[in-house]
């Protein structure tokens, strides 16, 4: 039995039961799907980051993306199967392959995590074509919150992370996260 299926199973329950209009039922499995895909995704990379023994590291650099990427969106695929693979280069990147070839000083990761805040101000937000953000109002506050995110998460860096590897993988993630919007596609208003 599918997860899909069971999905569908539940929707239909909702539905028979008059319980919410059909355009809810349509959100909410949405809704679920993707938290349950993300789920799946999120517990692969833990298990794969936990036997190459970078796990610390791959909850630190999680934790810093989810608090800037709720707010400004990036790379949005159409099937898990890529968002996946987009997800483990990202975090093989950040977490693995930068900090080990480029570690970063104080001045050189302020430099780069300046950069990342201002890409990320800038080209915020990158809404997945399923969920366009059409009020403008809307807009702007999660411009205003990535920004705000960003930034907070590039002066917890600076400040408060002592152990170069950690602060390497911060400056990192954001960078990494701001270079996503570049690639993203633009919404149009």
């Amino acid at each position: 039995m599918s997860l899909k299926y069971l999905i569908n199973l539940f929707a239909y329950k909702i539905y028979k039961e008059k319980i919410l209009p059909h355009s809810d039922i349509r959100k909410m499995i949405y809704g679920m799907t993707v938290l349950s895909n993300e789920l799946i995704k999120i517990i692969i990379l833990i298990i794969f980051f936990k036997l190459i023994g970078h796990l610390p590291l791959f909850l630190f650099s999680f934790c810093i993306l989810m608090s800037i990427r709720t707010y400004s969106g990036g790379l949005h695929f159409e099937n898990s199967i890529a968002c996946f693979f987009f997800s483990l280069v990202f975090f093989l990147l950040s977490v693995v392959i930068l900090p080990k070839f480029f570690l970063l000083n104080f001045y050189h990761g302020l430099i780069i995590g300046l950069s990342g805040v201002l890409i990320l101000s800038l080209n915020s937000p990158r809404p997945s074509a399923l969920r366009p953000i059409i009020n403008k109002k809307r807009r702007k506050t999660f411009k205003l919150l990535s920004a705000l995110s960003s930034t907070i998460c590039l002066v917890i860096l600076l400040t408060l992370i002592k152990s170069p590897i950690f602060f390497t993988c911060g400056i990192w993630t954001i960078f990494l996260q701001a270079m996503q919007l570049f690639l993203g596609k633009e919404e149009k208003e």
